[in-house]
């Protein structure tokens, strides 16, 4: 009888240590599940940010090199022609020409200064954008951003460009101040949205829309709304491209016209706009 409860007591004593161990196996399993399902995770979010950084640099390479060449192509047609004028109307479409390439090397400037935070946002979707503040890199990426930063964006080592602004027209410089307006915009509501998630949705933003529907037309204000993934890049692949456009009325000499007048100022009504709201 003895041998029999002792016996039993040995069984029910394994089985006890036998349950006990699967909880701890099977804890120790989940955590292991749980911990590789994340480090998948990451490391799947890593390399498709890195692909996506090295497209936009690509990108935006290919991009530079064609535009570079189209400028210098203008710019050559009109230095063959200051050989035929007087040595004042010279100096006036040299002082064009050095202007439209310092805010040429701004546009590149910006384009390589770019927060990092915005390349970030270009390989989300806009339905992702109230739950990137919940990534473990975000907070790091966003305290990056800083007010000396942004403003070298916009600087060279003379200082502001806006020195250029009497050679290259109004319509021109009214573009290119909207360009910057919206890249610094969509990063101070990016770091406002550390604190309010809802600022994370930038391409809601009044201050945004206003500055797209004076400077866009409605068609490309459309399109803009129907891109779900990569805002960010459309827009400068947009606006660069008008700055060139407009960069190469400039250097041939073609009026903007009245209409491109009247836009330059409520482009610029704008940016006044935003800025005393801020």
């Amino acid at each position: 009888m003895d041998n029999f409860q002792e016996f039993t007591l040995y069984l029910l004593s394994a089985a006890g240590v036998s349950a006990a161990l699967s909880t701890v196996v099977i804890w120790l399993a989940r955590n292991w599940i749980s911990e590789r399902i994340k480090g998948s995770i990451k490391h799947e979010y890593d390399l498709n940010l890195a692909a996506a950084n090295n497209e936009l640099k690509t990108q935006a390479s290919a991009q530079a090199v064609q535009l570079k060449a189209e400028i210098e192509k203008e710019s050559e047609k009109i230095r063959f022609a200051t050989t035929s004028v007087g040595e004042s109307q010279k100096a006036a479409i040299i002082r064009k020409l050095d202007a439209i390439d310092t805010l040429w090397v701004g546009v590149i400037s910006a384009r390589k200064n770019v927060p990092v935070v915005m390349g970030f946002i270009d390989i989300l979707t806009v339905d992702e954008y109230m739950s990137m503040g919940d990534h473990k890199g975000f907070k790091e990426m966003v305290g990056e951003l800083s007010t000396q930063k942004l403003t070298e964006m916009f600087q060279d080592n003379v200082g502001s460009l806006e020195r250029v602004r009497p050679y290259v027209g109004e319509y021109l410089w009214a573009i290119f101040s909207t360009y910057q307006a919206l890249i610094l915009r969509v990063a101070f509501l990016v770091q406002m949205g550390d604190k309010d998630p809802k600022k994370l949705n930038w391409h809601q933003d009044p201050g945004i829309k206003g500055l797209l529907n004076s400077s866009l037309s409605a068609k490309d204000v459309t399109l803009f709304e129907a891109v779900k993934i990569g805002k960010v890049g459309w827009l400068q692949s947009n606006y660069e491209s008008k700055i060139l456009k407009a960069m190469q009325n400039v250097i041939s000499g073609k009026e903007f016209g009245e209409e491109a007048l009247q836009q330059a100022q409520e482009m610029e009504h704008k940016i006044q706009q935003l800025k005393q709201n801020a």
